[in-house]
C-alpha cells in the first residue's frame, strides 16, 4: 500500500522536536517507505516558522511541510489532513502521529503489519499500537501478540482508504455543521451533541466476507449515553461515533510501542493525565527482534471478564 505519515503541529516546540525525533527512528521514515508530510497549522500562537525551521534543519527525511494561512483548529486540520491524504493525493493508507506521542523505533514496522493483517477483514477499522498497558518489560513481553478491541483517544493511529470512505460521510457532514464557521474552541457543544445522538439512533451497518466478527458482549459503544453538558465533542469522539455505527472495529495491540507523553493540551491537563492512567502506562521500549510477526485477538482479562471501553 502507498502510505503517508502526517504529522500535526502548533506551538510546543519542546513536545514537537521529541515526537519528530523519534520518529526519524523509524526504519520505514529513514528509508522512504513511507512518505512524511508535517502539517503545521496558522495563527498567532501557532510557532509556525519555529517549527517549520525545526523540521528542516531535523534529520528526520519528510516529504512535504503544509503551512495553513491561518488558525484552522484541532477539527479543520486534523480532518482536512484525511481529506487531502485520502481523496486527494490518493495514498492507500495514512497514520495520523500527533505531537505528544513518543515512537519506538519498532512503531511503525509493528503498526503496518497491524494494519496489513486487519485489511483481511471488511469489518476492521483504525489499527493502532498505543495503548495504556501498564507492567515491566518481563511482564509484557510475553503478549507483544495480542490485539483488542479499544474506544480510547486516537493519539496516533492507522486508517486505510477503504475506513475513511465508511466513515467520511459523518466526519464532513460535522465538519460542514459545526466547523467551518466556528473556531474549533468555539464549536456549539450542545448542537454537536443532538447531532451524534441522531448518529446513534441509525441502525450499524453490517459486512460480508472475512470478518472479525466479535462476540456481541465484547464490543462496546463508545458512547453509552450523550450526556448534553460532558459528552465529548471533538473530531476525534466524532471518527470514533462513526466507526461504530459503520460496523468497524477500532484495534489495537495490548503491549504499547509508544509513550503519550501530553499532559499539558487542547483537551488534557496534568489532572487529567493522571484520571486517564496515562501515568500508568507499561513498559514501551522494544527491539526489532520482538515485533510481532502474527496477531491474536483477545476478548478477556486475565479473571475471564469481557474487556470492555468506552471513548475517553
Amino acid at each position: 500500500m502507498r502510505t503517508a505519515v502526517a504529522t500535526f503541529g502548533y506551538g510546543r516546540l519542546d513536545y514537537f522536536s521529541r515526537m519528530l525525533s523519534s520518529l526519524g527512528t523509524c526504519p520505514e521514515v529513514l528509508d522512504g517507505s513511507v512518505d512524511v508530510i508535517h502539517y503545521l497549522d496558522g495563527g498567532e500562537q501557532s510557532q509556525q516558522h519555529e517549527l517549520k525551521e525545526l523540521i528542516e534543519s531535523s534529520e528526520t527525511p519528510f516529504s512535504e511541510i503544509v503551512l495553513r494561512p491561518h488558525n484552522f483548529g484541532v477539527g479543520l486540520q486534523l480532518i482536512g489532513a484525511r481529506r487531502e491524504v485520502l481523496d486527494e493525493q490518493g495514498y492507500d493508507r495514512l497514520i495520523m502521529v500527533e505531537d505528544d506521542i513518543e515512537l519506538n523505533p519498532t512503531y511503525l514496522t509493528t503498526l503496518l503489519g497491524l494494519s496489513d493483517w486487519a485489511e483481511q477483514f471488511s469489518d476492521a477499522g483504525t489499527v493502532q499500537v498505543w495503548n495504556v498497558e501498564a507492567g515491566t518489560a518481563d511482564a509484557l513481553r510475553p503478549h507483544m501478540n495480542e490485539v483488542e478491541l479499544t474506544n480510547r483517544h486516537f493519539v496516533s493511529y492507522c486508517l486505510t482508504k477503504r475506513v475513511w470512505d465508511a466513515i467520511k460521510p459523518t466526519l464532513y457532514e460535522y465538519e460542514r455543521k459545526f466547523l467551518v464557521k466556528h473556531a474549533y474552541n468555539q464549536r456549539p457543544h450542545y448542537r454537536i451533541r443532538r447531532f451524534m445522538r441522531q448518529v446513534l439512533r441509525q441502525p450499524a451497518k453490517g459486512h460480508e466476507g472475512s470478518k472479525i466478527d466479535p462476540p456481541a458482549d465484547a464490543v462496546s459503544n463508545p458512547f453509552p449515553s450523550i450526556p448534553w453538558r460532558s459528552a465529548p465533542t471533538s473530531q476525534d469522539a466524532i471518527t470514533s461515533l462513526a466507526l461504530y455505527k459503520a460496523g468497524l472495529h477500532r484495534l489495537t495491540t495490548r503491549v504499547p510501542h509508544a509513550f503519550y507523553f501530553g499532559e499539558v493540551g487542547v483537551h488534557c491537563t496534568p489532572e487529567v493525565y493522571e484520571q486517564m492512567g496515562f501515568n500508568g502506562q507499561g513498559h514501551w521500549q522494544w527491539t526489532t527482534e520482538e515485533i510481532p510477526t502474527t496477531f491474536t485477538l483477545r476478548y478477556h482479562d486475565a479473571d475471564g471478564n469481557w474487556l470492555t471501553s468506552f471513548y475517553r
